[in-house]
């Protein structure tokens, strides 16, 4: 079994400072740090996690690696996993990582001393999800496809959704329909995959004037439909958003502008935030169901732990629906 030494020795160095190295204590210079975790590589060197748990004094505890804590969809996601851990009688530990590289969130994960984990980070590369595999830690990936020995997945079938949005708006007549984009990550490229796909199937144009970014931010989907007003650019019949706020967001700059929705222009979001039943007009959107899969992730992780040495992952796919509300109307 390869060990911290036999890592130091190979790299040529002090097995303080693969220890440093390994648990992202940040006073070692570039230069040894690549040597190490080249060692590391190359000897497929696994930490001990079971002395990282006793040392940390952590177990019986869950954590939950994120990469923000704003908004609706993280408190509800939060509030599920919390639940499910407190009436199996663990503690919930919340990371967040929003800024992180793929090294330092591996890092953190590994030296995190947690029993299991739920991560729901598009940063964490897959490579490094394989370095992790090799430690046999439960984890739970939302958001991604992976599958492996005492690792799983829950997602949310996002082009289900999507093009549940997008063949509702055509059904209601509307023809020319834009697209607001999230971040650039597992959600937003499945949403638009869908996009993509209904407006060919339908034989519909796409207009690259109307796709625009808000990164899932209403502020930010304010601004861009703001500019998109001022070039002149003639508005869509429909625009269907990758999240809610980034709706709202759209609806706010339109009506800021004089034009009526959904009497003029229609909007569809995605996710059913709990604001989305308080906006004049109400919100159409998709139905995410965002407790149900912090409900499902925590569960899966609790039937992986529960096995101790080896037990198969399996990916849980949870299905969205179409929730009717005014931002939608059927085009005279």
């Amino acid at each position: 079994m390869v060990t911290i030494k036999d890592v130091a020795k190979e790299a040529g160095v002090a097995i303080s400072t693969v220890s440093n190295v390994l648990n992202q204590v940040d006073v070692v210079s570039e230069e040894k740090k690549q040597k190490i975790l080249a060692a590391v590589e190359k000897l497929k060197y696994v930490p001990n996690m079971n002395a990282k748990f006793l040392k940390s004094n952590k177990r019986n505890t869950i954590g939950l690696f994120l990469t923000s804590i704003q908004g609706d969809y993280y408190r509800m996601l939060m509030q599920a996993v919390h639940l499910q851990c407190r009436l199996k009688g663990y503690l919930l530990n919340i990371y967040i990582s929003n800024e992180n590289t793929s090294d330092e969130i591996y890092g953190m994960i590994i030296s995190s001393g947690v029993e299991g984990a739920i991560v729901l980070n598009e940063r964490l590369h897959n490579e490094y999800i394989n370095r992790i595999a090799l430690t046999n830690m439960p984890i739970v990936f939302i958001d991604r496809e992976y599958v492996g020995n005492r690792m799983s997945s829950v997602i949310i079938d996002n082009m289900e959704g999507a093009t549940l949005a997008i063949e509702y708006l055509i059904k209601q007549g509307h023809r020319r329909i834009g697209y607001i984009h999230g971040i650039y990550n597992y959600d937003d490229d499945a949403r638009y995959q869908a996009y993509l796909n209904v407006m060919k199937k339908y034989s519909l144009p796409l207009d690259e004037s109307i796709i625009l970014r808000g990164y899932f931010e209403e502020a930010v989907a304010y601004s861009e439909m703001r500019v998109l007003l001022l070039k002149g650019i003639e508005v869509p019949d429909a625009f269907f958003c990758a999240n809610d706020e980034m709706a709202w967001g759209c609806i706010r700059a339109l009506t800021d502008a004089g034009y009526k929705v959904p009497e003029e222009i229609c909007v569809i979001g995605f996710d059913d935030i709990m604001l989305s039943s308080y906006y004049t007009p109400a919100l159409t959107t998709i139905h995410s169901p965002v407790t149900e899969l912090g409900n499902v992730s925590a569960t899966e992780l609790f039937r992986i732990m529960a096995e101790e040495e080896s037990v198969q992952g399996k990916v849980i796919r949870l299905t969205p629906s179409l929730i009717v509300r005014d931002s939608c109307k059927v085009r005279i």
